[in-house]
């Protein structure tokens, strides 16, 4: 068969192949000019000069269908080069349908549309040419065994549950495996099987039921939600405050697959910089904990971000992004011991973190932010403990443990986090003066370098407890008080969503 006979019959049947072109050459090369077409079962059909540069050609194209991706490849040989182009013509997508009555046959042909080669398992007669193969064994279970069933295989079974067919389909790599069974089965099924398949759509007829069915695994093959893209374009969330606490929440927030957005001033003055998304105003971008959150100067931007799995900050103190985003959540994390302007009407949920703020009045929740048997505590009625000014006892250290401003100036620090310390040790500038240490200890926080401070501003932190504090990671009250309102946040998308 010649080669573009062969990439014509292979596209009829939704099978990969791979085209590799010769683009140029330098020195003595068997071939100036050339095509060749490489199947996944590495069958060839053309020829780019045969020899060393053909074998390696192939090798290169059998890769490239493997992962799925184009490439641009040199053959070098010791009299010449030769550069090839490998297009990937498709992807390889192979779906397994075990019977091929009313609802195989229905399967079937929504996946081959868009892409998928099939082979088909039944006993019966089945007149299909677009079948790739078709396996008319005694059983169900022999017709699998010849399958070749790899993790690029789904498997739809749309015969009577068999428990000798979930056997062999159980230590099998299909990304998919689905039975149109009853939900008694499930219970009885390996747990990672589709068990009845399917979405819950009200579907009745052979047709609306292979829409059910090949939803469900596309959802599996790209590893995505299944959710409706309405309903979590609309499940957003503001966190007002970037700083370390409000970064934890963040943090937690999006890892349990929330799409949330940070506002914050322009140039915010978080001394725990190393752990707050406040950074990324001043760097663009910034990683805590694995998670990368990213400035943007245009609210339509956080979709491009969300999409990637990166946090969206943006400079926004009077938070006049609201009638864009509509989030369903905001929270207030500045903890500025006073509200700046969050109140009820702002979404469906607000959430405030320590004093100053009335629960049921002010906002729907208040959480307790002060040490102690009621850190993280969630109040639906009443309010946080009042601010003392004194921060936290470490080890008998409170209000010496922060380093504040003596003077007015540009700040510039000459020490940073997880440098250790003494007391007395001159650790930054404010202009000209010097700025002392007022603890042992390690650095832990440390104001922006370049903001112009006022006298009494909080520059610095001091961690009494030196290396062994993990002053590179959020901390245990951050967690704790991040855990609170996630808490709030799944407990009303639960309620939303019943």
């Amino acid at each position: 068969m010649k080669l573009f006979e062969k990439a014509s019959f292979l596209e009829k049947r939704n099978l990969p192949f791979a085209l590799v072109t010769i683009t140029g050459f330098c020195g003595v090369v068997p071939r100036q000019t050339g095509r060749m077409l490489v199947t996944e079962t590495g069958e060839c059909f053309g020829s780019v000069g045969g020899g060393e540069i053909e074998r390696r050609a192939r090798r290169e194209a059998l890769d490239a269908l493997k992962r799925g991706e184009n490439r641009v490849v040199e053959i070098e040989t010791d009299i010449g080069k030769v550069s090839m182009v490998i297009d990937v013509a498709s992807k390889k997508r192979r779906a397994v349908i075990v019977g091929y009555g009313h609802v195989g046959r229905a399967i079937f042909n929504l996946l081959f549309g868009i892409g998928f080669s099939i082979d088909i398992v039944d006993v019966n007669e089945v007149d299909e040419e677009r079948a790739e193969n078709i396996y008319r064994k005694e059983n169900a279970k022999a017709g699998l065994l010849m399958a070749n069933i790899d993790c690029f295989t789904c498997v739809i079974v749309t015969t009577q549950f068999d428990e000798e067919l979930s056997k062999v389909l159980d230590e099998c790599d299909a990304f998919y495996v689905g039975f149109l069974a009853s939900r008694s089965r499930a219970v009885l099924s390996n747990k990672s099987f589709f068990v009845p398949m399917g979405y819950d759509i009200g579907a009745e007829k052979p047709e609306e039921i292979a829409v059910s069915v090949c939803a469900e695994i596309l959802m599996a093959e790209n590893k995505r939600s299944g959710r409706s893209i309405s309903s979590e374009s609309r499940k957003s969330i503001i966190v007002r405050g970037t700083g370390d606490i409000a970064t934890a929440v963040i943090i937690r927030l999006h890892n349990a697959g929330y799409n949330v957005l940070g506002v914050d001033l322009d140039k915010p003055t978080q001394i725990r910089r190393n752990v707050s998304f406040a950074e990324a105003m001043y760097e663009g971008s910034v990683t805590v904990s694995g998670v990368e959150a990213r400035k943007i100067t245009d609210i339509k931007q956080r979709f491009a971000l969300w999409d990637k799995r990166i946090v969206p900050i943006l400079s926004d103190e009077n938070l006049s992004c609201l009638p864009d985003v509509k989030p369903l959540v905001v929270v207030d994390a500045i903890i500025a011991k006073k509200n700046l302007g969050t109140n009820r009407k702002m979404a469906p949920l607000t959430i405030a973190l320590g004093p100053g703020f009335y629960a049921g009045r002010d906002v729907d929740v208040v959480i307790e932010t002060s040490r102690g048997h009621e850190l993280a505590m969630i109040i639906k009625e009443g309010e946080a403990k009042p601010n003392t000014g004194i921060p936290g006892i470490i080890e008998g250290h409170g209000k010496d443990r922060v380093v504040r401003a003596h003077t007015s100036g540009s700040w510039k620090g000459i020490k940073t986090f997880g440098d250790e310390v003494k007391k007395g040790e001159t650790i930054a500038y404010i202009g000209e003066e010097k700025v002392e240490a007022t603890i042992d200890g390690i650095i832990r926080g440390m104001l922006h370098d370049g903001l112009e401070v006022t006298s009494g501003f909080k520059v610095a932190d001091i961690d009494p407890r030196g290396l062994s504090v993990s002053w590179w990671q959020p901390s245990d009250k951050a967690r704790a008080i991040a855990g609170a309102v996630l808490e709030v946040v799944d407990s009303f998308f639960f309620i939303e969503h019943m």
